[in-house]
């Protein structure tokens, strides 16, 4: 139950959180940035980003209680989500930059973006984990 529950919110919280950075915050930006790679807003597969976030929470949702320690459910999500993030957003801005015409600081902010989204997810993926509570492996 806390597997499907913590993908279906963490799936929108980073459909919401996508829109607000992608389009609201950054969106010029990465308009400016990427628009001569990317699809027009017109041609975009948006059913194929809702798979790929509902995903990306269904895989977080799956990895956080493997390394629950029991601690606070706010300060472990938050920890998970940074490395997580970390693991995923740094490599991604160097293969971003390496294979794309984009200039680096489009790459670091696209990095940036992509860590805190997933900062977030893990702490609500931790909040809802904590709320429900997670046995520790090996307790009664």
């Amino acid at each position: 139950m806390k597997l499907i529950l913590s993908t279906i919110v963490g799936g929108i919280v980073l459909f919401i959180l996508g829109w607000v950075f992608y389009v609201l915050v950054f969106g010029s930006f990465i308009t400016e940035n990427f628009g001569k790679i990317m699809r027009s807003p017109d041609d975009y597969k948006l059913w194929a980003i809702v798979v790929a976030q509902f995903l990306q929470a269904l895989f977080l949702a799956w990895i956080y209680p493997k390394g629950y320690k029991g601690g606070s459910p706010a300060k472990e999500g938050f920890m998970f989500g940074i490395a997580i993030g970390l693991l995923t957003s740094v490599p991604y801005v160097f293969y971003l930059w390496a294979q794309y015409p984009v200039k680096w600081q489009a790459a670091v902010v696209d990095g940036i973006i992509m860590l805190v989204m997933t900062i977030i997810t893990g702490l609500v993926i931790g909040l809802i984990y904590g709320r429900i509570g997670v046995k520790k492996e090996g307790a009664a």
